[in-house]
């Protein structure tokens, strides 16, 4: 591995951390954690701090590492990469992908498994939501990929790798890891470019203790800043066409008040952060929302939300993000039109809509952001103006400044729309054009827009739909310097590989 030599440190970074609980020191193995994303991004992550604790409390000398802005160097201790003989990282989304086998090969490490057998070279894993929709994008590059919610496998890998880690032992190492159900270990489950008949199970962990729930550290440099962040429910009752919740996530699973009481009691002792971010897949559908409202106003705390839905949007809910100082709301009716919403699976209208909307203006909230879709299937030109109508009907009805985060549809692996098609590059931009023709004849308060690059749309397509061989090409491509364009968008051949593996 290539040396680092320019000095920089992580040491203001610490300085601002205040933990959450208290993690055991050293441990017997070496263990590098990455996030594929700037600090701020990782700090946000709950995954991301659950399995660095989890990892400390097996007794591994885990260390966490960044895409940025010291890429190379630890955050708790400066250490560099290449004294890590494991490194891990956490995959949220496609992006991610690329990203880590950039920041692998930048450190001059090997990114296919048979390269790395001899000479040293450290083991390399992967979980995180990705491995839940299409773990294959990573297969490529990964000696194992751990499947679902990762904490349950962790004691056996860890103890796996404890006996393995020797350059001559990385066959057995193999072998031993695919013992798990939940670890796919692509040079053992990989045969010829296709998956051996096994049928995986992704972990769906109860959300009981001991599992953790919450923030491992606060700091004020995250996204969200100084926010305490608590886990109250995995899994989805909706059932969104384009959502890959309902298939890949697991039933519903929920923390009740009771339990998540005494454990924010003894937080609030713990940290001075004044905010708490609820997590959930949709807060309105957490049965003891009203309650825990109501304890986190009488403690003082300000409170945001992950995902709000509009038809569960709730005065209270309203009134916790205004006490807590916020003045902005973020809500996502994906279209303008009735019937195409409906179509997704989101049953509410554009009169529920401005109705909320309202409301939260007259509680002091003074913007939204909202979020649409471009290209869902069977939309027309007739939709797609739909939204600067609703919009225009929005700033009329409500005086609420407006910005519009708009991304193409793009069908994902495992979700009832997964065969619908993508409309491409060229159609995007025309549909963008569209749509910033008719928002900008909105004279009064024209809505701000944000638009994901169709260029980036069309990665994320053909990098959802990467099997095994594409991630193979994904790795030489990037190891030769080369720009990736071989990730393919054969859904058929990567939905029989996905059954194989499901």
């Amino acid at each position: 591995m290539g040396k680092i030599t320019a000095w920089q440190s992580w040491n203001e970074y610490r300085n601002d951390e205040e933990w959450t609980i208290e993690l055991p020191k050293g441990g017997d193995l070496p263990w590098a954690v990455f996030y594929p994303a700037d600090y701020s991004v990782g700090a946000s992550s709950l995954g991301f701090h659950y399995i660095f604790r989890t990892l400390r409390e097996l007794g591994v000398a885990a260390e966490r590492f960044f895409a940025g802005p010291v890429p190379y160097r630890s955050v708790d201790a400066d250490t560099l990469l290449e004294r890590f003989p494991v490194i891990t990282a956490g995959i949220s989304y496609e992006g991610n992908a690329e990203v880590f086998f950039k920041w692998l090969n930048g450190a001059n490490i090997p990114l296919l498994p048979e390269d790395r057998l001899s000479g040293g070279y450290p083991v390399i894993g992967a979980g995180g939501a990705m491995t839940y929709i299409n773990p294959l994008l990573l297969s490529g590059v990964c000696d194992f990929i751990v499947l679902g919610d990762a904490l349950e496998s962790m004691p056996h890998v860890t103890e796996c790798l404890r006996m393995f880690m020797s350059d001559g032992k990385r066959k057995k190492l193999w072998d031993s890891l695919a013992e798990d159900p939940s670890i796919l270990v692509p040079p053992v489950h990989i045969k010829d470019g296709i998956v051996t008949d096994r049928r995986f199970l992704a972990n769906n962990m109860p959300l009981g203790r001991p599992y953790p729930m919450h923030s491992t550290w606060v700091t004020p440099r995250s996204t969200f800043g100084a926010t305490v962040l608590v886990e109250l429910q995995r899994g989805c009752i909706r059932n969104c066409k384009y959502c890959t919740l309902p298939q890949c996530f697991g039933h519903s699973r929920y923390r009740t008040f009771d339990s998540v009481k005494p454990v924010l009691d003894d937080l609030f002792v713990k940290t001075e952060a004044a905010q708490v971010g609820l997590v959930t897949p949709e807060a309105g559908d957490y049965k003891d929302i009203d309650q825990l409202l109501d304890f986190l106003a009488e403690k003082g705390k300000g409170v945001s939300f992950a995902s709000l839905r509009l038809d569960r949007l709730t005065e209270k809910m309203i009134s916790a993000l205004t006490t807590g100082g916020r003045h902005s709301i973020t809500v996502a009716p994906e279209t303008g039109s009735d019937v195409l919403r409906f179509a997704c699976g989101k049953k509410f209208t554009n009169e529920l809509i401005i109705e909320k909307l309202a409301l939260a203006r007259s509680m002091g909230i003074n913007q939204a952001k909202l979020y649409f879709m471009l290209g869902l299937p069977d939309e027309t030109d007739a939709d797609i103006v739909s939204v600067p109508e609703l919009c225009r009907r929005i700033i009329k009805e409500t005086s609420l400044n407006l910005i519009l985060s708009v991304n193409p549809f793009v069908p994902k692996p495992r979700t009832l729309w997964e065969k619908e098609p993508f409309i491409g590059t060229a159609e995007i931009r025309r549909r963008y054009d569209l749509l910033g023709r008719e928002i900008r004849k909105i004279n009064k308060k024209t809505p701000q827009m944000r638009l994901t690059s169709p260029k980036e749309a069309e990665s994320e397509f053909r990098l959802a739909w990467s099997g095994y061989v594409d991630s193979v090409s994904i790795a030489e491509n990037i190891s030769l310097n080369k720009k990736n364009k071989t990730a393919s968008s054969n859904r058929d051949k990567t939905l029989l590989e996905l059954e194989h593996l499901w």
